[in-house]
């Protein structure tokens, strides 16, 4: 349970990390590329004594670590463009509603994990907190143009947590570290690319600013995916996903509101009390 509390609190300071970003002027590729450069540099250097790099193509695992270092990066881009687009609300719970899928597949796939009535109610009330939080008449303008956005997003996150629950479970195992910092490599390698593509043909400048909130991001990062995989090698999917994405919910809906000033009407405060009731449900069963 402690790496579970571990990924809450680390993701959770990923999101406060980016409501600062505009404040500060941060150009986010540049960011993102650096923190992805700094979480892999993390990994590799901190599990150097586990592994060789020439042995690390014919590990078992690779071609998982790979897929989702390119769903990792291919997900955040495909959230920024929904955002602008179809809406930043609808974004929102789609992203979070996609707990739905790495549970429903874990039943399917572990005979240890099983559905009772109470971890049932405990996702349909997720569900309904992340409604309810993000509901904001200003922010709820859809644009139905975009709407396959938000169902793509779905797709791919739900698929990125169950292929990473199932890495973990059945291949990643002791190397852990070095499996996520192979994700990692992979998504910034993708994030050098396109990086490079907007110096040569947009002429932007690498600030040092945006290389600071990389590093910044990328320690964050790497700590809230290691707890991640560490969490969910312990605790079954019926529990650990619902109770993860409320729990970022209402740490990153309290922060805002402390950090930044932002006010929450009486719908917003019924879905942070319907997300803390979902945690002591999913807790009790």
């Amino acid at each position: 349970m402690l790496y579970l509390i571990l990924a809450i609190i680390t993701s959770s300071s990923i999101f406060v990390i980016f409501k600062l970003f505009p404040r500060y002027r941060i150009q986010l590729l540049q960011a993102i590329t650096v923190n992805y450069i700094t979480a892999a540099s993390m990994g590799f250097f901190i599990d150097r004594a586990n592994y060789h790099f020439n042995t690390l193509l014919q590990q078992e695992w690779m071609p998982f670590a790979i897929i989702i270092g390119i769903v990792f990066i291919f997900t955040f881009q495909l959230f920024a463009f929904s955002s602008q687009t179809a809406g930043v609300a609808i974004t929102a719970v789609s992203s979070k509603v996609s707990v739905v899928i790495p549970v429903l597949i874990g039943v399917l796939l572990y005979a240890n994990e099983t559905l009772s009535i109470l971890k049932v109610v405990g996702l349909l009330l997720a569900i309904l907190s992340f409604l309810l939080v993000f509901h904001n008449n200003a922010n709820m303008k859809i644009n139905p143009r975009f709407m396959f956005l938000p169902i793509i997003l779905f797709l791919a996150n739900g698929f990125n947590d169950t292929i990473m629950a199932y890495s973990q479970r059945n291949h990643a195992g002791e190397s852990t570290i070095v499996f996520i910092s192979c994700v990692f490599f992979t998504s910034m390698i993708i994030g050098l690319v396109m990086l490079i593509i907007r110096l040569l043909f947009y002429k932007e400048k690498i600030l040092l600013r945006n290389i600071l909130a990389g590093i910044i991001l990328g320690i964050f990062n790497f700590l809230s995916t290691y707890y991640f995989f560490k969490g969910v090698a312990k605790i079954e999917s019926a529990v650990f996903f619902p109770v993860l994405n409320t729990g970022i919910v209402i740490l990153s809906a309290l922060s805002g509101i402390l950090f930044f000033k932002e006010k929450f009407n009486l719908i917003n405060w019924i879905g942070i009390v319907t997300a803390i009731v979902t945690i002591i449900l999913i807790a009790i069963s």
